[in-house]
């Protein structure tokens, strides 16, 4: 696989994790105040996009399908590369938009760590007026082109 795809599948990678980890809504359970945990799991379709799906407990409870898209990818000397992504998860509750910016690697590997942060961008539905932001991290198989997220956050 070309090392540019890798870079970009890592990319989304973390992008779907950080998506995941953006989702919530208003309803709280006792304990779990604004804490947003989110499972992401996406396929590459395209060197910049990857489709999927996830789910999000705590602050509130959703899943549905995750869609990423790369924006932008900045291999470094390290075999490491930073990157910036969008990524719109759409469940039964609403839909949510999230920047994602981290970096992912190592390049020469089949399979990369992305670690970075996200913040909510825009919302419908419980997602409506919502501002967040947390981190996440997502291993990326360059072979399948599967990418695993898990990410944490808060609602501000």
């Amino acid at each position: 696989m070309p090392k540019k795809r890798i870079t970009i599948i890592c990319a989304l990678a973390v992008a779907c994790a950080a998506v995941s980890t953006a989702a919530a809504g208003r309803d709280h359970r006792a304990g779990d105040g604004d804490r947003l945990v989110f499972g992401v799991r996406v396929d590459f379709t395209s060197a910049t996009e990857a489709a999927g799906t996830f789910a999000v407990c705590c602050a509130v409870d959703d899943a549905g399908a995750a869609r990423a898209t790369v924006t932008s990818f900045e291999p470094r000397r390290d075999n490491t590369a930073d990157f910036k992504a969008t990524e719109t998860l759409a469940g039964s509750r609403g839909t949510i938009t999230l920047a994602l910016r981290g970096t992912t690697g190592p390049l020469d590997s089949a399979r990369h760590i992305a670690r970075g942060g996200w913040t909510v961008r825009s919302g419908t539905g419980a997602y409506a007026g919502l501002d967040g932001s947390g981190r996440f991290t997502a291993l990326t198989d360059e072979v399948t082109g599967a990418l695993t997220a898990i990410n944490r956050g808060e609602t501000d």
